[in-house]
């Protein structure tokens, strides 16, 4: 097995369920196949850190796959932090064409298939599929990594294999925590408004002069959720200044024109964190919450037509950045 450049393994298993990592100079990034595609690293390796948040349940084996349900609890007792597919529903259970679509869809609660196309030191490629169980989609990531980049490049492919037009809910569910996050980091993100509840703000700072860039807890008991509306450009950053490091993710805002913010830091005394848990949900998607049942913003295909984008996950040393290109190209920002 190639241990320098760009290389790939899928002959790993954790506690039984399949894994493939992709790797390079700067980034290890580890699939967790059988349990909904899920990114459970996504490590910097010259200051070996690693992004993403992990439950202090850990990983969970499971059944073949979990049956979507209307509560919240199939989902969190499995959880295990990193990055999930939200797919073809999200958040709180609804009813659509019969049947019912629970708390953040289908995708995560299913094994995956994947195959390595290609395998060489400049460039690995690997394509990762699966079939929802309760509504006719296809879903394709293609994940691929380059020599001496610091970014994961996913393409992803939905195709309706039904014969009349569905909606759909498609959203990324990256959570980030320590070491790298800490009440000293910034999110930003090229916004005009934040939904809190139900009061709008300026983003990023209100006319209170809150700064909803920081990361500063607040008073509460639960969960906090806030929404970026209106984004001029389709990325949002997240940087630990005094790491001099930060995490970017690059997206299509036709597709993905919301990004959800979930801030648990430390607030839920009761299940399923029991006051365990500090992590930013950084989340692009393309509809709100309740979007069936308010009538608001919803993908939709016709059956047999397909649906294509690309995301990007961008790794830079910086102590803040002012863009990221739709190439993955970091602008920092001037001064101090």
């Amino acid at each position: 097995m190639r241990h320098f450049g760009a290389r790939v393994s899928d002959r790993y298993r954790l506690d039984d369920l399949r894994i493939v990592v992709v790797e390079n100079e700067l980034l290890r990034i580890t699939f967790l196949v059988d349990q909904g595609c899920d990114i459970i690293e996504l490590l910097y390796k010259p200051k070996d850190v690693d992004f993403l948040w992990r439950s202090p349940q850990g990983v969970r084996r499971r059944k073949h796959f979990v049956p979507t349900e209307h509560n919240q609890r199939p989902f969190f007792d499995y959880y295990e932090g990193g990055w999930q597919v939200l797919f073809p529903h999200a958040s709180t259970a609804t009813e659509y064409a019969g049947t019912n679509l629970g708390f953040h869809g289908e995708a995560w609660g299913l094994p995956w298939d994947c195959e390595v196309l290609e395998d060489r030191v400049e460039q690995v490629t690997v394509r990762f599929w699966v079939r929802t169980v309760r509504m006719p989609f296809y879903l394709e990531r293609i994940a691929v990594l380059r020599r001496g980049e610091p970014i994961l490049r996913l393409h992803e492919v939905v195709i309706n294999e039904g014969r009349k037009r569905l909606e759909f809910m498609w959203g990324h569910h990256p959570a980030f925590g320590p070491p790298f996050l800490d009440r000293d980091s910034i999110l930003d993100a090229p916004a005009k408004k934040v939904l809190l509840g139900e009061e709008w703000h300026d983003w990023p700072v209100d006319r209170t002069g809150k700064d909803h860039r920081r990361l500063i807890p607040d008073k509460s008991n639960r969960e906090v959720m806030k929404f970026l509306h209106e984004l001029r450009e389709g990325w949002v950053a997240l940087t630990q200044p005094k790491l001099g490091l930060g995490v970017g993710l690059v997206f299509d805002p036709e597709v993905f024109s919301y990004v959800w913010l979930w801030h648990e830091f430390g607030y839920t005394k009761e299940y399923p964190w029991f006051g365990r848990s500090y992590v930013l949900g950084v989340e692009p998607h393309s509809s709100l919450p309740g979007a069936r049942e308010s009538g608001g913003r919803l993908l939709n295909l016709p059956g047999g037509a397909k649906m294509e984008t690309d995301i990007l996950a961008v790794v830079y040393e910086a102590p803040g950045i002012s863009r990221i290109s739709r190439s993955g190209k970091i602008t920092p920002k001037r001064g101090k």
